[in-house]
């Protein structure tokens, strides 16, 4: 019985503890409720979210190499054509073939001698011909020139005609001058006064016409001597052109042998033995000179301001070895069409690289300090490129910028936020204008831990 008794009191005991501790529980629980409804999270639900962390670095200045893109096909810098000296002849020899390398004065082929001494031939006929007719032109100034002398010192008889007219003109004159002084003391009737009036006028126009004759046939004398004189420099000239023309034959034709006026590689033959030399009115041979080749790359014009005279450039060959280039010459206009100049590259000597071949390389300028960002920082959107940057109440406003040349992960601003500035690399898309962040550096290396950032100061 005693038993039964403690069994109860130890039930009862426990019922009461296990329901103390549901009360402490649920008061806990009660407390723990508030402090939710009172604590910071409610007031970001009920303000807004709370800052989140994002990353930020600075916008730097960096020495940017400006590297540039270049792909063109190689060509000559100057390519020698070869054409025949004496059109008509037959080749009867090839003494040079293409991918041959050649020294200025090396014999490249062989025209038939029969036709090239038949031209020589020929050309020395017109010189002879040239020489004859100069020598009648002489024979015409001569002639001319006797003439001439002849009438200016004239017979006797015409010194005598014109001396007769001449004294029976000033008799016939001075008679009617007397006849005029007496007119009024009436010694003469008035048909006398005029009938010596009209024999001096008779007489005036007989001296007259014989002084016209002798003026006229000087006139004619001296016209034929200088028409005589042209004829004879007509002719020296078709002398003088007739000889170059024989001189200039005989310097090109050689005896029929075609040399290369330069030294250099032969790129191309387009005759073969047995045809007519200049038949087709293409060069016999091409070569290129002194081996001097160039890329003619095609560069948009945005591009083109950052060339300059002598920049650097490597290009890969077929054969993937490495090529050197400088820039030769800058764009001299810009194709309407595509927007894009020549800029020529020359290039180093490699066995590799032939005319023709199209090659793909790297142009490099002198380095050049500029703003950089992160490529990560860049947001793009329907205005173009902006950045996040991050002011000293640690909110963010967006920037937009324009970009320049790329360089590993960093790119160019030309405009945009000035360097110092911190620019946010990472959760860019999530943010709002105006909206606050909790900033963390960027990593400047592997390993280091990353630190809050500080904004910077305006």
């Amino acid at each position: 019985m005693t038993r039964k008794i403690q069994a109860v009191s130890l039930a009862l005991i426990l019922a009461t503890t296990l329901g103390l501790s549901a009360c402490g529980n649920s008061s806990d629980a009660k407390k723990a409720e508030d402090a939710k409804k009172t604590g910071p999270d409610a007031k970001a639900k009920d303000g807004g979210r709370m800052p989140q962390a994002v990353s930020v670095a600075p916008v730097e200045v960096k020495n940017f190499t400006g590297r540039l893109v270049v792909a063109g096909q190689v060509q000559a810098v100057q390519e020698a054509r070869v054409f025949p000296t004496s059109s008509g002849a037959r080749v009867i020899q090839i003494m040079a073939d293409a991918g041959d390398r050649v020294v200025a004065g090396q014999a490249l082929a062989r025209l038939d001698g029969r036709q090239v001494n038949a031209d020589s031939e020929l050309l020395a006929a017109q010189v002879r011909r040239a020489r004859t007719s100069l020598a009648e032109a002489e024979v015409g100034l001569n002639a001319a020139r006797q003439n001439l002398t002849r009438a200016e010192t004239g017979p006797r008889e015409s010194a005598l005609d014109t001396a007769s007219a001449q004294i029976a003109f000033d008799q016939a004159e001075a008679e009617y001058q007397r006849a005029l002084s007496i007119k009024g003391e009436g010694a003469l009737s008035v048909e006398q006064l005029e009938g010596r009036r009209a024999a001096a006028r008779a007489a005036e126009a007989r001296l007259r016409a014989q002084k016209g004759d002798i003026n006229a046939l000087l006139d004619g004398r001296r016209q034929a001597v200088a028409q005589a004189a042209a004829r004879v420099g007509a002719a020296r000239a078709d002398l003088d052109v007739a000889i170059a023309q024989q001189s200039q034959s005989n310097s090109r034709q050689n005896n029929g042998v075609i040399s290369a006026p330069v030294g250099g590689q032969v790129i191309s033959r387009s005759v073969n033995v047995g045809e007519i030399a200049g038949s087709t009115g293409q060069p016999m041979f091409v070569i290129v000179a002194n081996d001097a080749l160039e890329v003619a790359a095609e560069v948009p014009e945005s591009e083109i301001s950052r060339l300059s005279l002598g920049m650097a450039a490597e290009f890969t060959a077929p054969d993937g070895s490495m090529v050197t280039g400088s820039l030769r010459r800058l764009p001299a206009q810009i194709d309407p069409q595509r927007r894009t100049g020549l800029a020529r590259f020359t290039l180093a000597p490699n066995p590799a690289v032939k005319s023709g071949v199209f090659l793909t390389g790297n142009a490099s300028s002198q380095p050049r300090g500029v703003a950089a960002v992160p490529a990560a920082a860049l947001v793009y959107g329907r205005e173009g490129a902006s950045v996040f940057v991050l002011r000293n109440d640690n909110s963010v406003t967006k920037v937009k910028v324009t970009l320049g040349a790329r360089e590993g992960s960093s790119v160019e601003l030309v405009s945009g936020p000035p360097a110092g500035s911190m620019v946010v690399t990472a959760g860019s898309a999530f943010l709002a204008e105006g909206e606050k962040i909790n900033p963390i550096k960027t990593v400047p290396k592997a390993g280091a831990p990353a630190q809050p950032a500080t904004p910077p100061k305006k």
